[in-house]
């Protein structure tokens, strides 16, 4: 086991690696939550402000540096635990019996202005008589990412954010989703 360990101030950042059955690295990043790490950005934004003894601003850029210092590690071991490998995203819509798909597709189509979206392809289901299909999904939709950075910034994404908000008027409660990497 590996351990690495970082203070600021009172949080702390803890690091730790254990090899897994299948060789696979398990990386857990504890202690270090968001609103922990927001809180500590806040408050050195107001001691920044609030700031004018030279002393006190020394303090504050040595702290700035800690923190980027320890935000880079953290970008580190999270780049390490990033699967290697085109990351496929596949959302399930039940479509509304009345809705209008050819709209829908093109409101979906609009994806493609995301250059993180890759082979965007969407289409109504086919029944093609095997008793195992998922029927009650009346359109799908695959797009690729080339990791999960780029799928992460779609899902921010403003037109995303925008296609989310329409969904409502073709179709009948939230989509469902399956995300695996391409072997």
């Amino acid at each position: 086991m590996f351990k690495l360990q970082d203070n600021w101030n009172s949080g702390i950042v803890q690091h730790n690696l254990s090899t897994v059955n299948d060789n696979r690295i398990l990386i857990t990043l504890s202690a270090l939550k968001l609103y922990n790490m927001k809180y500590f950005l806040f408050s050195i934004l107001l001691l920044s402000i609030s700031c004018t003894d030279n002393n006190l601003q020394e303090k504050l850029t040595t702290v700035q540096k800690e923190l980027a210092t320890a935000q880079e590690k953290i970008n580190q071991l999270q780049s390490q635990i990033e699967p290697e490998g085109e990351l496929v995203h596949l959302v399930f819509f039940k479509v509304k019996p009345d809705a209008d798909q050819v709209a829908l597709v093109a409101e979906v189509k609009k994806l493609e202005n995301i250059k993180e979206v890759l082979d965007l392809e969407i289409g109504p289901f086919k029944d093609v008589g095997d008793s195992r299909s998922l029927s009650e999904y009346t359109m799908l939709m695959q797009m690729s990412f080339a990791n999960k950075k780029d799928y992460d910034t779609y899902q921010t994404h403003p037109v995303h954010l925008t296609l989310k908000e329409n969904l409502g008027q073709f179709t009948v409660g939230p989509p469902s989703t399956y995300d695996f990497i391409k072997k």
